[in-house]
Formats: C-alpha cells, structure tokens, sequence
C-alpha cells in the first residue's frame, strides 16, 4: 500500500514537474493549491492520518503546505531545474555534485577505472539521499539526509573505515579482522595520494 501511495505521488509529482521550470527569473514559482492539497491528501492516506474536525485537518494541511515549499525552495536552491523535489539528477548535474564534492573532500583516485567505480557507488548514494529527503519533505521518511565525506564508499567500507569502537563481547573474529585488512588495502589502492585517505 504505502508503495503504491509513492508511486502515485511520484507520478503527480512528475506530471507538475513537467509543467514548470525552475530558473533564477522563476525564483517564486509555487506550487498550485490543487497540486498541494493532492499531495496532501496521498501523504495522508499513506500515513492513515485522521483529524477530529474539519479545523484540525485545515491547521494539519497548512503545516504541510508550509513544508512543502520550504523543501521546494530549498531544491531550487541547491540548483535543481524544476520544483519537484522528486525527480532524477541529470548526468551533468551530478557530475558536477561530485566534481564539487571532490575537490572539498581533497578525493583523488588512484586510476581511471577506480574513479568509475567510485562515481558509480556516489550516484548510487545521491540518489537514495535525494529520495530519503523527498520523503522527509512530506513526513514519510522520518529524517534528512546529505552527502560527506564518505559517500564514495558502500555500506561494508564504511563500517570498515569507521570501525575502531569496539563493545565489551563483541569482538570481531579472525575472520572479519582478515576482511577487514582487505577492505583496508582494496582502499589503500583506490586513493592517491594515500596520505589523503587516512585510518
């Protein structure tokens, strides 16, 4: 059910998109009373939010209008070419996150290949941080979310370079020590200069 709420929110979403821009001479452009309150009311089903009265829901649907275009500006802000929140980077657009992102987290790769390799798993990431915080925008995801200086690593790197903390009885067997090492060194070879990646 809740699949099939997003699913019609991401249509909706994506018919308006289609029927407005978003340039720095549109930077006031909102959403239609119509779009919000049918956004609203999907939000509302898929969340099976009920109001005592007409009122409550009123004051419900005004916070959530509220929401709504401060997320809208928001995206616009950070550069995004039309006002649905819920919508695919562009390839130039996202090569241009990375580029940015890179240059702020002095990341350099050690081949070509790596460097592929690398943007993949970042798109990857960018992609479900975006649709974590459209989510968000309307109550469904229960945070927000951003890039750091990580997000060039999958899930199993991650705990890898950040682990050290370890709790009383749960230490990691030979095993894991040994997978680790090698996630390590896969690491050591995939950042140059090494002295840029360090843990």
């Amino acid at each position: 059910m809740r699949t099939m709420a997003l699913l019609l929110l991401v249509s909706l979403l994506a018919a308006a998109a289609a029927a407005t821009s978003n340039t720095s001479d549109n930077m006031h452009n909102e959403r239609g009373e119509e779009e919000t309150r049918q956004i609203f009311l999907v939000w509302k089903a898929e969340l099976g939010k009920t109001y005592s009265s007409v009122a409550e829901e009123e004051r419900a649907y005004g916070m959530f209008k509220h929401r709504l275009r401060d997320i809208d500006q928001g995206w616009h802000e950070d550069g995004y070419s039309t006002w649905s929140w819920d919508r695919e980077r562009s390839e130039e657009e996202t090569r241009r996150i990375i580029a940015e992102w890179k240059a702020t987290n002095d990341k350099m790769y050690s081949s070509i290949d790596h460097e592929k390799h690398r943007y993949a798993i970042f798109k990857d990431a960018l992609r479900q941080v975006d649709r974590n915080n459209a989510g968000y925008a309307i109550g469904v995801d229960t945070n927000h979310q951003g890039i750091n200086g990580f997000t060039d690593l999958t899930l199993e790197e991650f705990s890898v370079v950040c682990s050290g903390f370890i709790l009383e009885g749960f230490e990691p067997s030979p095993a894991d020590l040994r997978r680790e090492a090698e996630i390590q060194e896969r690491l050591r070879l995939v950042y140059a200069p090494p002295s840029l990646w360090a843990y």
